[in-house]
C-alpha cells in the first residue's frame, strides 16, 4: 500500500532532519521519503501506511515530533478541525482561534489538562492528539468553543462526559 502528504515546505524541510522520528516510523514497517513538499509512504499494510500517514499529518499540523509519534499507537488518533467550516472570514477566524487558545494560552492548556489530549492551533486549523476516549471530549468542547459557547459551560460539559465515561468503564 502506497500513499502521499502534501506537506508544509517548512516541515518537509524539517521532517527530514527528525531522525528519532523517522526510525519510529521505518520500526512499524513502513518507508518514507520526501521529494520536495511531498511525503510518500509505503507499507505492507494499510494499517501501517494509516498510521504513518498520521504522524506526518500531526507534524505538518505543527505537533512536535514526540508527539507525532504517538499515533503510532493504537490508542492514539488524530482530529484535525478547519476553522473554514465556523467562519468566512479571516478576521472571525482570527478571533476563533483566539477563543481557543485564551489570555496567554490558558484556555488551551486547561483544555489539554482536562481531556489529556495535546492541541495545536496552526493555520487555518486546530488538531487535537489522544488517547480514542478522550479525543471526543475535546473534539466536542473545541467545537463548542468555536460555535460561540462560553467557557464555564464548555469546562462543565467535558467534566459531565469525564465522569460518564468513568462510569460506563467501570461497569
Amino acid at each position: 500500500m502506497e500513499d502521499e502528504v502534501l506537506m508544509n515546505g517548512k516541515k518537509a524541510k524539517e521532517i527530514v532532519r527528525q531522525k528519532k522520528l523517522l526510525e519510529k516510523i521505518k520500526e512499524h514497517g513502513v518507508t518514507f521519503e520526501v521529494d520536495g513538499n511531498t511525503a510518500y509512504i509505503s507499507g505492507k499494510s494499510a494499517l501501517e501506511v494509516l498510521s504513518a500517514k498520521n504522524v506526518i499529518n500531526a507534524f505538518n499540523r505543527g505537533f512536535d515530533a514526540a508527539i507525532s509519534s504517538l499515533l503510532l499507537d493504537d490508542d492514539y488518533d488524530l482530529v484535525i478541525i478547519s476553522l473554514r467550516d465556523y467562519s468566512n472570514s479571516e478576521k472571525r477566524a482570527m478571533q476563533l482561534k483566539g477563543r481557543v487558545i485564551g489570555t496567554r494560552g490558558m484556555i488551551k492548556q486547561r483544555l489539554m489538562k482536562a481531556t489529556s489530549c495535546y492541541i495545536n492551533v496552526y493555520g487555518k486549523t486546530i488538531s487535537i492528539i489522544g488517547q480514542i476516549q478522550n479525543i471526543s471530549i475535546a473534539q466536542s468542547a473545541i467545537e463548542m468553543i468555536l460555535n460561540g459557547a462560553k467557557h464555564d459551560n464548555v469546562f462543565s460539559m467535558i467534566n459531565k462526559k469525564k465522569v460518564e465515561v468513568y462510569l460506563n468503564g467501570n461497569r
